[in-house]
């Protein structure tokens, strides 16, 4: 059995959930390229399995819901990553407006001074901040010129 097999199995286990080689199948795709899926996309990359498309979806609801995968909301369009298991993290997200291009930010300073004035919310408003969303729109640097 392969590294990426046992750890897929281990992290389904963890969560409590049971395996089939849908679920398998899905979550594979999210630790071996870390990037933000649409719910088509992996229907497109998996049909040729045997997986449809209710499959994914259903499968991606019980993924976000149990925490392993993070469900980010833009627009109209959702997409889904592999979720840091840190107790606190930022994800802050640029979609270009003009060719839908996705992309991650992270600088470790930004996201520390930004920690740091979550946990002023926290202590102001008593509440434990897991993780924040960041979504940030504009031209992409292909698109601004």
């Amino acid at each position: 059995m392969s590294a990426e097999v046992e750890c897929v199995q281990k992290m389904l286990e963890d969560h409590g959930i049971t395996h089939t080689r849908q679920r398998e199948e899905i979550l594979s795709l999210f630790i071996m390229e870390s990037k933000h899926y649409k719910p088509d996309e992996i229907f497109k990359l998996l049909r040729g399995k045997g997986i449809g498309i209710a499959t994914v979806y259903r499968t991606l609801e019980m993924l976000r819901e149990c925490g392993l995968i993070k469900e980010i909301s833009v627009g109209k369009d959702r997409f889904y990553e592999l979720k840091n298991q840190e107790s606190k993290h930022i994800y802050v997200h640029f979609k270009c407006n003009k060719c839908g291009k996705f992309f991650d930010y992270y600088n470790i300073e930004a996201v520390q001074e930004y920690v740091s004035n979550v946990e002023t919310v926290e202590k102001d408003m008593n509440v434990k901040v897991n993780d924040v969303n960041i979504n940030l729109y504009g031209l992409c640097s292909k698109c601004k010129c």
